[in-house]
């Protein structure tokens, strides 16, 4: 088989803000490398996870052999399966796997079995076509080699189409969703014929000055920001502070994307936290509202491609039996929460983009 160098693996890559190079691997990392210090640790893990990140190629080959370094978050919120590799050929799911090896990542860092980890898929269809392998999104994944058929034509196939930046928690980051291409994010793209950038963070999304700058840097033709519910334990941010910090990433981002869609959405449904307050901190009920009157307050301001959706329009009440843990939706979930999105968002006269 021929064997890729890593310079050319890196040219495949789509999704990623920043890759981490080691002597033998590459990265993909959803934040910049030079500034990871500056994040605590479990953001630095969660936003090095590979949600949204795909190697894009146009090839001959029969076969596909990869090979990498593996840290797969084990689940515990959801009994559903989670670590799957998608291979898409020619826009159609081809095969899903989970590979051989790698190890297993507990919350507290420990790890158990062997980080090598090996990925093949033998009798692709014969020709010509378009490969978008995505890497699970509940793992971080250090690229070792890839490998394709000997005398296969190989190109890079840079993702050319409009594309939309999310940022959100957990539930954008969809950590719990079996498939790396079943996220709502990706679902809704697919869906749409558009592309995507995932900045999903689990636990992380604080509504921070940080990722506001990662997200105003990014190229992006619409911007989502799904917002609260990672600051409603234990109160992290009171209303004043909440509006403020909202204020604040839209404010920054608007400094490079001045007329960019902007989508603020707010809280999905959740049980336990719609009408509960801890420590000084704000409800989802109460979060909706601030976020509702942001954007109208920066719509009367002369923003004119600032938009709000409510997250109940995309997971209500009625979809609560989608939630295993009262919080994160099941694959069933996710997969309608990026229906939703789709309709709601990226359908008709008035979608954020056009495909």
């Amino acid at each position: 088989m021929r064997n890729l160098s890593l310079a050319e693996i890196e040219t495949l890559l789509d999704g990623q803000i920043d890759l981490r190079r080691r002597a033998g691997s590459i990265q993909p990392m959803r934040l910049p490398v030079a500034e990871q210090s500056f994040y605590d640790p479990f953001n630095r893990w969660v936003a090095s996870a590979a949600a949204g990140v795909r190697l894009r190629l146009r090839t001959d080959s029969r076969s596909l052999r990869l090979t990498a370094t593996q840290r797969l978050l084990a689940a515990t919120t959801t009994p559903e399966t989670r670590g799957a590799w998608d291979l898409y050929v020619d826009g159609a799911l081809l095969a899903r796997s989970f590979g051989q090896g790698g190890a297993l990542m507990t919350a507290d860092g420990g790890l158990t079995g062997d980080e090598a980890f090996v990925l093949a898929f033998e009798d692709l269809p014969a020709g010509d076509k378009l490969i978008e392998l995505w890497l699970p999104q509940a793992a971080t994944v250090g690229l070792t080699g890839l490998a394709l058929d000997d005398g296969a034509s190989l190109s890079p196939a840079p993702d050319l189409r409009p594309r939309i930046l999310f940022h959100g928690s957990s539930i954008t980051h969809c950590m719990e969703a079996e498939g790396a291409s079943t996220g709502w994010p990706a679902v809704a793209a697919r869906l749409a014929g558009v592309s995507h950038t995932n900045l999903g963070w689990a636990g992380s999304c604080m509504l921070s000055g940080l990722a506001a700058r990662i997200i105003r840097d990014q190229p992006a033709d619409a911007i989502v920001l799904k917002l609260g519910i990672n600051v409603h334990a234990a109160g992290q941010l009171a209303a004043r502070t909440f509006l403020d910090s909202a204020h604040a990433m839209v404010s920054i981002i608007r400094e490079k994307h001045p007329l960019t869609p902007l989508v603020i959405a707010s809280p999905i449904f959740s049980p336990p936290r719609e009408e509960v307050v801890e420590g000084g901190g704000v409800s989802l009920r109460g979060m909706r509202t601030i976020l509702a009157d942001m954007v109208a307050v920066r719509q009367a301001a002369g923003d004119s491609t600032i938009r709000y959706l409510d997250g109940l329009s995309l997971f209500g009440p009625a979809d609560a039996h989608l939630l295993p843990d009262d919080l994160h939706p099941n694959t069933e979930g996710y997969r309608l929460m990026g229906e939703r999105f789709c309709a709601l968002m990226l359908t008709g006269p008035d979608a954020l983009v056009a495909a």
